[in-house]
């Protein structure tokens, strides 16, 4: 496609024609974003209708992707990737959280909306013993069947408010979440490396610490830049985050002994 100086100019008025009547819209829409009970389904919502949850919000990453895709022909890859992402968001669903997207080789997805913190908490490490069982002794094995190289993933998640609303133009949107949730959640996926899974504060403060899987997350440092709690509890800065172990496996054949 050529684009010369007037279809430029077209282009731009096009788009730019109905914008303030756009953004009043948007704004009579976000006025008083109301508390969700429950995770609307997509069709259920507006476009820009936004509600309040307090959610644990998981991202889940396949590690060294690219060397991955470089290492492998694309059938080898294209299998992995559909044994794997659907049986995670299958996983997800059958713990009752909701997914928002698959990022081409990972997912994210939310826990929580009609829980109390220490519910969305805990589920939240049940879903990471989970995914971990269903790598190793599941997803894994099966790759190696078909002669397909195995993958390692890494995880991160964050218990906090966030805007859940749905962005886009009739054609084209999804539901996403903004907050500072999300983009800890987002930063800690960053930082995680091979079979690393990773919480934020709020996670580790709400999880049963004394009896529960809370009691094997191991503090890993602070998080500069953003912190966790409310003026009325007493805000954490840096927040700190913490790592769930690598357990999946051995849980396994524990349960399986």
């Amino acid at each position: 496609m050529s684009l010369t100086g007037d279809d430029l100019e077209d282009l731009v008025d096009e788009v730019f024609e109905d914008l303030d009547e756009h953004a009043e819209l948007v704004d009579e829409r976000l006025e008083g974003i109301p508390e969700g009970e429950t995770m609307p389904g997509l069709e259920d919502m507006r476009l820009h209708d936004a509600k309040e949850f307090r959610l644990g919000i998981v991202f889940i990453d396949i590690n060294d992707f690219t060397e991955y895709t470089s290492d492998n022909p694309e059938k080898d890859v294209l299998f992995m990737l559909n044994v794997f992402i659907p049986k995670a968001m299958e996983l997800v669903r059958e713990m009752g959280g909701a997914f928002e997207k698959n990022t081409g080789d990972g997912i994210l997805a939310y826990f929580g909306a009609e829980d109390d913190d220490e519910t969305v908490a805990e589920d939240v490490l049940i879903f990471y013993a989970l995914i971990q069982i269903l790598l190793h002794c599941g997803v894994n094995p099966t790759l190696e069947r078909y002669d397909v190289e195995p993958i390692s993933i890494s995880a991160a998640a964050a218990l906090g408010t966030a805007y859940i609303s749905r962005i886009g133009i009739h054609s084209l949107n999804r539901r996403t979440a903004v907050s500072t949730t999300a983009n800890v959640a987002s930063k800690l996926e960053d930082l995680a490396g091979t079979n690393q899974y990773y919480v934020n504060q709020g996670i580790y403060e709400k999880s049963d610490t004394e009896d529960g899987l809370g009691s094997m997350l191991e503090e890993v440092g602070g998080l500069n830049g953003y912190r966790w709690g409310s003026d009325f509890s007493g805000w954490t800065s840096p927040s700190r985050y913490y790592e769930f172990p690598n357990i999946g496996l051995d849980l396994y054949k524990e349960a399986t002994s």
